[in-house]
């Protein structure tokens, strides 16, 4: 019976283990044999084999990809975030639009300059009139208007115009395009960071989401195998049909996790290619994470000024510069011009006698502007108003900038924080699943646990991939040009700003004090220091209580700076000496934060360190719950607490601090767990 015993459990083992190394092996999910080209049709009609795999003839082209919901694919193309960076500054039309722009600019420049220089012309012009029908006899023809110098004239002149800029009207033009120009390669530089990010995040995105198809893959793989060993519990009568019944929904709740990662996976790779440019029928096969997690982060070289030099407030500079030339031009427009114009050539009537009606002359004119209404100088007030309102818009975006700076250095601290957290999970959950799947082969576990460690499992790796696309995203926005990140060598391995502060290893006998109270004095000490305090007997522990409400309050020497506004103070002593002192606070809600009230708190102590959460105390004894919200300063003597306790639904606090003699706390907790020794000894034994 034994060795039939064995024998199934074998089996079932293997049939479990089958059923997951195929499910796995589904991974891509479909892997297709690209379509032959028409002239090898015939002879490349290859069906399945046996074993119901395709195969592949050595004259075929090698396989591809296929994922679902998405277009066929026919090649394969590995990116790295950098190639796919790359592809994006090549192929996104928004950044060649703004490159446009730029060259625009750029043209707009050379004519501001044109404008400065001398314009050369020349101008062939022949003027032929009728002989004046009024005339002596025997006169010679004469022309007929009086603005002609012949019936028949030649005029060819070399003409060179141009503008001797005293006012300084157009050199305000020339800076003015300078500016634009500035302005427009700013805003250039602007779109092509935007575009990095955009790209960075939709190749990250893509990478998270394939990770999220693979973990949805294994679960599901995992999900049928514990549905394939339930069935084969369920037909020996070892399991429930609830059981069978329960562990047939998990894996069609699986199957729809998977469904979604595949169209998540399917969006996300079309969101690439849009800003990659590669086409639909190549699959763009990307890096795993885990080969790009951070070991060390040294974020101390982000400062806030480095947000001064992005290009979104050099183009803000660029178009106020362009505002104030445009001012300055429009007051010149009032301003004495002085042009000129220069001419070389013949006027004649004939060309036989050429030389005697070929010259020069030269025209210097003065043009000094009177009245225009008021048109110039609502002109230069429209640009003055321009660049005030620039000011006010770069103030604007210097607040953004430092909202973006401080939200993405607290994001890459977080995630780099995440990851280190997110691993440790995740490899718990592993060895979890991986011993609670062998808790229920030998039937000490329900299938509810299994399915649950099995989502925890996915649930914490998934939270691991997740940290490490956060963290690559949000450190990419700390850099004004997002690809000089690539090139960037690995940082310090330390971080000042994460350094674990060093133990307090104070004694009890260094524990502040509060007021006239300290740990240690002893019960006749306190009785002198409040006369007719009631002060209980101790009990079996050695400990025993006393309250101080306000009455008693107010006999304690200085109780105005650490009393102040106190509803009671509770005692506990320890062998006849003081051992713990609670101070409360009335019920209240206008604290906004722990944090809030703890920074008014902080200063009544004469002791300094770092106040941690409870989840984060070495000593985790604590004797309500409401101080499982507290701020502690640990020591090697005592603790010191504070905190608002656990907010209810209408926001009422608690307020307290706690001031607790550590050992005095673990010679109670022996006592009691010797006390529970001796009860457990002395039951009877069945």
């Amino acid at each position: 019976m034994k060795q039939h015993g064995l024998i199934r459990c074998s089996l079932i083992l293997i049939i479990a283990i089958s059923a997951v190394v195929n499910s796995v092996g589904q991974q891509p999910s479909v892997v297709r044999q690209a379509t032959p080209p028409a002239a090898n049709s015939a002879t490349q009609q290859a069906g399945p084999s046996q074993g119901g795999q395709f195969q592949q003839r050595s004259d075929q082209p090698p396989p591809y990809y296929d994922y679902a919901y998405g277009s066929e694919t026919t090649q394969s193309r590995t990116l790295t975030v950098e190639q796919a960076v790359a592809l994006a500054l090549e192929n996104a039309a928004s950044l060649r639009q703004a490159q446009f722009d730029e060259q625009s600019a750029g043209e707009d420049v050379k004519q501001a300059k044109a404008a400065l220089l001398p314009q050369f012309n020349l101008p062939l012009t022949y003027w032929g009139t009728t002989p004046s029908m009024i005339r002596q006899p025997g006169d010679p023809l004469v022309f007929s208007f009086v603005s002609s110098s012949a019936i028949n004239e030649s005029v060819g002149v070399l003409s060179t115009t141009g503008t001797i800029d005293i006012a300084g009207r157009l050199r305000a033009a020339v800076h003015r395009s300078r500016a634009l120009l500035a302005a427009a390669h700013a805003g250039t530089m602007a779109a092509r960071r935007t575009l990095v990010l955009a790209t960075i995040d939709a190749y990250y995105g893509l990478v998270l989401t394939r990770q999220r198809r693979r973990l949805a893959d294994e679960a599901l793989a995992l999900a049928e195998g514990f549905v394939s060993v339930t069935e084969q519990q369920g037909k020996r009568g070892a399991a429930e049909e609830t059981d069978v019944l329960r562990a047939r929904s998990a894996a069609r709740s699986r199957r729809d996790e998977l469904a979604q990662a595949r169209f998540a996976e399917s969006f996300a790779m079309s969101q690439l290619r849009i800003l990659t440019g590669v086409d639909y029928a190549t699959y763009i096969a990307v890096v795993r994470l885990t080969e790009n997690v951070p070991h060390a982060a040294d974020l101390l070289g982000y400062r806030e000024d480095t947000i001064m030099s992005r290009p979104e407030l050099a183009q803000i500079d660029a178009q106020k510069r362009a505002a104030i030339e445009d001012a300055r031009a429009a007051r010149r427009e009032l301003f004495p011009q002085l042009s000129y114009t220069l001419n070389a050539g013949f006027d004649a009537a004939n060309f036989k006698p050429l030389g005697r009606y070929a010259g020069g002359d030269a025209i210097v004119t003065l043009n000094v502007p009177i009245f225009n209404f008021g048109a110039s100088k609502s002109r230069a007030t429209q640009a003055q108003l321009h660049a005030r309102s620039l000011d006010a818009q770069r103030e604007n975006e210097v607040l953004q900038l430092k909202q973006e700076f401080y939200a993405a250095r607290a994001g890459t601290l977080s995630a780099f924080d995440r990851i280190g957290i997110a691993m440790q999970a995740a490899t718990a959950a592993d060895q979890n699943m991986a011993l609670m799947f062998e808790r229920y082969r030998s039937k000490k576990a329900s299938l509810l646990e299994i399915i649950d460690a099995e989502s925890n499992y996915s649930a914490t790796r998934l939270e691991y991939y997740q940290a490490i696309a956060d963290y690559h995203s949000a450190r990419a926005r700390l850099e004004v040009d997002p690809t000089q990140m690539f090139g960037k060598p690995a940082p310090p391995a330390t971080q000042p700003e994460s350094k674990a502060a060093p133990p307090c290893t104070l004694g009890r006998e260094q524990a502040p004090r509060i007021a006239e109270l300290y740990l240690g004095m002893t019960e006749s000490q306190m009785k002198q220091l409040v006369p007719g305090i009631q002060i209980s007997a101790a009990n079996e522990l050695g400990v025993s209580n006393a309250q101080l409400k306000a009455a008693d309050i107010g006999k304690l020497a200085g109780a105005g700076s650490f009393f102040e506004g106190v509803e009671s103070v509770a005692l506990e002593f320890t062998d006849g000496r003081l051992s713990f002192i609670r101070v409360a606070y009335p019920a209240t809600s206008k604290w906004a934060s722990k944090d809030e009230f703890l920074s008014l708190m902080a200063p009544k102590f004469p002791i300094r360190g770092d106040w941690k959460p409870f989840y984060d105390w070495r000593n985790k004894d604590v004797r309500d719950a409401e101080d499982l919200r507290d701020l502690a300063i640990e020591c090697e003597g005592f603790r010191l607490s504070v905190g608002i306790g656990i907010e209810g639904v209408g926001g009422d606090q608690a307020p307290h601090y706690e001031l607790d003699d550590l050992l005095a706390a673990q010679l109670v907790k022996g006592r009691e767990e010797q006390r529970s020794l001796r009860e457990e000894q002395q039951k009877p034994k069945p």
